[in-house]
């Protein structure tokens, strides 16, 4: 049986969530509908479509925050059109975004953000 994305993504949850540098935070996007009375209200949350599913906040050595995010999707798969603009945007901004299949990938997408925000590795398009 394929493993689900939910369940990949809650494996790096349990692996990166205790990371005394990092805060996870878990981006869950779509609409909460209210009726009061007769009326109908959509209430959008989250962070807006084709944004990361998990948003991290990694300390910096100089005590400011970064933003590291990771798109997870099952081996195989990549992000879809709206995600990928999304995540150009936000890189515009400053975010790092990877996209990861696995824990493995996003241990060592951690470890690459790590470098960069350290100084020892020179920044290049992530991801």
């Amino acid at each position: 049986m394929p493993i689900l994305e939910k369940e990949v993504q809650r494996r790096i949850e349990a692996k990166l969530g205790a990371e005394p540098d990092l805060l996870l935070l878990r981006n869950s996007v779509g609409r909460a509908k209210y009726v009061k009375e007769d009326k109908v209200f959509y209430v959008p949350y989250g962070l807006g479509v084709g944004s990361p599913d998990l948003v991290f906040i990694l300390r910096t050595p100089f005590g400011l925050g970064v933003w590291l995010c990771m798109e997870v999707k099952v081996p195989g798969e990549e992000p879809e059109p709206e995600q990928e603009r999304c995540h150009e945007i936000w890189r515009r901004f400053g975010a790092l975004i990877y996209v990861v299949h696995s824990v493995d990938e996003a241990v060592a997408a951690l470890k690459d953000a790590r470098a960069i925000v350290h100084g020892t590795k020179k920044e290049t398009r992530h991801g």
